[in-house]
Formats: C-alpha cells, structure tokens, sequence
C-alpha cells in the first residue's frame, strides 16, 4: 500500500478550514434560509410567491455565475485572494440589511422586502462566485481521502456551535426577547460577525503555488470544452441527471416554515427551535456521512443523501397528522428540519465531493462551475412551488405530494455511477 504524502502546511489549513466550515455555519444558523429569513418575510406579509421567487433567486445567484468564474480562474496559480474579495463584499449586504432595519423600523414594509430580496441575492452571487476558488483551494490542500474527515470534523463542531446559536435565535424571537424589529437586526448582526470571522480564517490558510493554464480560454474555447465534457463523460451526464432530479426537493424547502406558521398556527420563536433541531440533524449527517465517505466512498454517501431528502416532504405530511395537541406538534414537526438539515449537511461528502474527484486534476474548476451552473436549472423550483401554493388556494399537503413522488425518480441513478476514488487507487 502506497503511504499517503500529505501536502506542504496540510495541518494548519486542515483547522483553518474546519474554522471557515464552523464560522459559516454559525452565521448561517443565525440568518437561516429554512428558517429564520422565510420567518422574517412573512412577518413582512410575504406571500408564498414571493418567498418561492426569493429562494430561487438566491440559489441561481450562488449558481449560476460559477461557470463564468470557473473560466476566469483556468490561469490563475492561487486561488485565496479569489475567494476573500467577492466573499468580503458579499458578507457586508448582511451588515447593510440590519442597518436600514434599524433605520426604518420595518416601515414601509414593501420597501423592506424589496431590499431584503435584493441584498439576500447579492450575497449569494458574492458566495457563488467565491465557491469556485474555494473549491479548487480545499482540493489543492486537503488529499481526497482525508476530504471526509475535514467535512465530518467540520460540520460536527459547526453544529454544536449552532445548535446554540439556534438558542439564541428562539429566544430573539420570543416574546422575553427585543421586539420587532430589533430582534431581526440582533441577528443579521451575529451572523454578519460570525461570517466575517470564518473568511478570517481562509485568510489565515497557507496556499502554494500550482499549475495553471497559460491563459484564459475565450469563450469561443471554452464552450466547446463544456460540451466535450458533458458529450465525452458518460458518468458526469448521469450524474447530473440525478442531481437535477435530487433539486426536485426546492419546490417545498422553502416552504416547511412558513407551513408551521400560517397552517399549523405555531409560534414565530418555533424558527429558532428548528434551527437548533435541525442543526443536530446535520451533526448525525456530518459523523455519519464523513465516515461513509472515508469508509465507503462518495457514491454511497449520495444513496443516504438521497434517503434523507425523500423523507423531508414524507415528514411535513405525516406528523401533523399523527401529532395534534399543539405542544406537542410544536416539537413534533421539528423532525422536517431534522431531516432538512441533514440533507444539507450531506451535499458536501456526497454530491459535490464526488464531483471533485470524478473530475481530471487540470479540469476540476471546469467540472465544478459546470455542475453548479448546471444545478442553477433547478433553482426555479422554489418559484414554481410558490407559484403552486398560490394557485391552489395554499395548499400544502398537494405541494409536499408533489415533491415527494418526484424524489423518488432520483434513486436507482446513483447505482450506475462509478465509484472515483476506485479509479485514482488504479492510478498508483
């Protein structure tokens, strides 16, 4: 067996990202997309059209630029600085939200939300051009087989730190907490914190210099590079097919809160509950998952993914009718964002760590802006769910069906995927 030659600084950039991976989860937990933000608008009078549109307005703004980035970064031999510019700018919309929060009360609350939709998408455009070079940097400095033990130690301490955090958040929103809206602006602010300290620590990382292309392709180049890879690599196609089927889950994710909000009645404070619920559902995906990725492989983490996803919609339609004393329901329904959140956790020692090592060493950026560019078709999901529940008179139960019976075609294509980490053992 071929010993395993760690890269030059591996340890130092090993803990600086699993501060990155905490640090943003934090921030995220405090300022959650399932929660807390899909919590905010409705207290702005948001309708379901609405926030479906704002949900698929952020996933295509973290998505869809990643193709364009992915090309501008084939002759760039560092790929830090290319992660800190856009990820600093879009972390400061949050900052600017909480101050005209602050500044107009909440009032007029149609001009409220307008420039909520619109910094929540920017800063997602900032994310989503900063991921490209985020990926190709963690896959330069952490080895493939040690991938899975970052994101599990990661994720495992990131949900600790958030299931406070998620604490925290039901007691902002709690009648014990500030009112409206100095409540909202307490945690735009902790997440804005919380965000600028995990781009502290990919600041801290130590990056060598790599090989990369003596230019940038034009786009007369480049296109035909993207279909030569999806024409050429049968395996990519399948995968893709499946992961434009596992997207099928954005018709409801945007809408399992504002269903405990405006259906089953419970308490706007119930957002910071699911948040610490859900966050001990990505711990379990984060120990679980990483080992079945170091253990297994990605393709096998994909089939749980895939598991855990069908059951979100599957929960939503069950509990409230086997669970109805109102207490009770309130922790009951919980289990969504358990699942939820556990399906998010497992995207990255699944999905897109599969991506990473499917993909030819000097391809990788291409792979990975084409697979999240790809992806981008399906943000509009969101709106069509939204669209749905509009033109059904907000029918839930029909939208959580829908969702379901669509999740289920994504099963058997994983099983004809190849596993990639056994061709790069063939390799040595």
């Amino acid at each position: 067996m071929t010993e395993l030659v760690l890269p030059k600084q591996y340890r130092r950039n090993f803990w600086c990202l699993v501060a990155d991976f905490c640090f943003f989860g934090v921030g995220m937990a405090f300022v959650s997309q399932s929660t807390v933000l899909p919590g905010f608008m409705s207290t702005l009078g948001a309708s379901s059209a609405l926030i479906g549109l704002t949900f698929s307005l952020q996933s295509a703004g973290w998505l869809l630029p990643q193709l364009f980035a992915a090309r501008y970064m084939a002759d760039k031999p560092f790929k830090k600085p290319y992660i800190i510019g856009p990820a600093a700018v879009g972390r400061m919309f949050f900052l600017m939200l909480a101050l005209l929060l602050w500044l107009t009360r909440g009032r007029p609350s149609w001009l409220v939300l307008l420039f909520t939709v619109v910094m929540i998408v920017l800063f997602f455009v900032a994310d989503g051009v900063a991921s490209v070079p985020w990926f190709e940097f963690f896959s330069k400095v952490i080895p493939p087989t040690r991938r899975g033990r970052l994101t599990g130690t990661a994720q495992a301490l990131s949900g600790v730190l958030s299931f406070m955090a998620g604490g925290a958040v039901e007691w902002m929103l709690s009648a014990r907490g500030p009112s409206f809206p100095l409540n909202y602006v307490a945690l735009l602010l902790c997440g804005f914190v919380m965000l600028l300290l995990s781009l502290l620590a990919v600041w801290l990382a130590v990056e060598e210099r790599s090989e990369a292309a003596a230019r940038n392709p034009t786009w007369r180049e480049y296109l035909p590079k993207l279909w030569a890879v999806l024409k050429g690599d049968r395996s990519f196609r399948r995968y893709m097919i499946a992961r434009q089927l596992f997207g099928l889950s954005g018709l409801a994710a945007p809408f399992y809160m504002t269903y405990a909000l405006r259906k089953l009645n419970l308490p706007l404070q119930v957002a910071g509950r699911y948040t610490s619920i859900g966050v001990v559902g990505s711990i379990l995906a984060a120990v679980v998952m990483g080992w079945v990725n170091e253990r297994y492989g990605s393709k096998r983490a994909m089939h749980i993914s895939i598991g855990l996803v069908t059951a979100v919609p599957l929960l939503a339609l069950v509990i409230p009718h086997v669970i109805t004393h109102p207490t009770w329901l309130a922790w009951g329904y919980g289990l969504v964002f358990l699942c939820h959140y556990a399906t998010m956790s497992s995207i990255m020692p699944s999905w897109v760590t599969y991506v990473l090592e499917l993909a030819p060493e000097g391809e990788r950026p291409t792979y990975i802006g084409l697979a999240n560019t790809l992806n981008g078709l399906t943000t509009v999901f969101s709106t069509i769910g939204g669209l749905i529940l509009q033109w059904t008179n907000n029918n839930y139960n029909l939208l959580f069906v829908i969702t379901f019976v669509g999740l289920l075609l994504a099963w058997p294509l994983p099983f004809g995927l190849p596993e990639p980490r056994h061709r790069q053992t063939a390799r040595l």
